[in-house]
């Protein structure tokens, strides 16, 4: 039988003594299937737990047995006699899906479920068998699927264009910027829109409800991300973004009295492609590196946007000027006191789809085969 128990040095007596109790438990435990079963070894050692006082999650957590289990023997030592608790039928109960649980398996892995409702609903549709997403679950666990959030691949992406722009391209600047060679900026826009719902996950025994506008008050930023000190440079306003809201932003970055050449990443918004930015970064000296188009996981000033939404969520904002304020002393903040934060979002790594292999008709998985993909 396998043995998970941890023992935390930092944990307090009590919290050593427990868990040395648990392994005491299934020493016994261990020591009573040689002379039977694990069942019933568990199920005698259960009930003596039981009769001795104490609790149903004491018994579960020193013997292993399952709570519903548990439940069920204390229920039985009342109702039954107490020779029939050291019967076990024929090694348990069958599981109702245990013949076709292979193909459940090979299901859930080709289509895209996302919840055990509509796993157990499959079930039933396809192999006739009616289950509970208890039952769902158990076998989600037993079969090492969970529930993984998804990620985004954007549709029109040329994968091997983005693999050649970063292997000739942008990792040889993360590196000369790394060394002090060079300047490297990513640039990029965002629009935050003051009552689009920035919701997120609150922790309670209930659902919460956030107060949200129904206006649409837009804060339109354009940054520029130094990959090596996190400071952002950056222009704002509250109707839209143009090519000379970019060159604002190039004339901002060309007087900070960098010693070193400067590098712009950005991608391909018509823009920031224009003639005049172009014009503009050739007077200022600064060169311009597009990315190939629909690769904004090459972007990765991208990772701070997403930030600073996480932090504006679960909020409710019904001044604009204070939703502006907050918006900007998360940014000022990336180079000071959330430094250590953006430094583990923004780093060497760049998420690539160069070693994904298809599931279904859009949905993708990494290759088990291919180890270099950097996440």
């Amino acid at each position: 039988m396998e043995h998970n128990e941890n023992i935390d040095i930092d944990n307090n007596n009590t919290n050593i003594a427990i868990n040395k109790e648990t392994e005491q438990m299934i020493k016994i435990i261990n020591f009573m299937c040689m002379f039977m079963c694990e069942t019933l070894a568990k199920r005698i050692v259960s009930m003596i737990l039981i009769l001795a006082g104490i609790p149903n999650a004491r018994v579960t957590e020193l013997t292993k047995l399952c709570d519903r289990s548990v439940r069920s023997l204390r229920k039985d030592l009342k109702t039954k006699e107490i020779e029939s608790l050291f019967v076990v039928k024929g090694g348990g109960q069958k599981s109702k899906v245990k013949d076709v649980e292979t193909e459940i398996v090979d299901e859930i892995e080709k289509n895209n479920y996302t919840n055990r409702q509509q796993i157990a609903d499959m079930i039933f549709e396809k192999f006739g068998i009616k289950t509970s997403v208890w039952a769902v679950g158990r076998l989600l666990k037993k079969n090492k699927i969970r529930g993984l959030k998804s990620g985004s691949l954007p549709a029109k992406a040329d994968a091997e264009k983005q693999r050649e722009f970063c292997d000739n391209t942008l990792y040889q600047l993360m590196e000369k910027a790394k060394s002090g060679i060079i300047n490297l900026q990513f640039m990029d826009g965002s629009h935050f829109v003051m009552g689009c719902d920035f919701l997120g996950r609150i922790y309670g025994k209930t659902r919460r409800f956030v107060k949200t506008l129904s206006g649409r008050m837009r804060y339109n930023v354009l940054g520029a991300l130094d990959y090596v000190t996190k400071e952002v440079t950056m222009v704002s306003n509250d109707d839209y973004l143009n090519g000379g809201s970019v060159c604002d932003l190039l004339r901002k970055l060309s007087m900070k009295n960098i010693s070193q050449a400067m590098y712009v990443i950005l991608d391909n918004a018509r823009y920031q492609k224009c003639k005049i930015v172009q014009e503009l970064a050739d007077q200022l000296g600064i060169i311009l590196v597009y990315i190939p188009p629909y690769s904004p996981n090459l972007n990765l000033i991208e990772r701070l946007w997403g930030f600073v939404k996480r932090n504006l969520r679960t909020k409710y904002y019904d001044n604009f000027d204070e939703f502006k304020e907050r918006i900007d002393s998360l940014i000022n903040s990336t180079d000071k006191e959330n430094k250590k934060i953006i430094d583990q979002l923004i780093g060497k790594k760049i998420q690539l789809f160069d070693d994904l292999v298809p599931v279904n008709e859009n949905t993708f998985v990494k290759s088990k085969t291919n180890g270099t993909l950097v996440a």
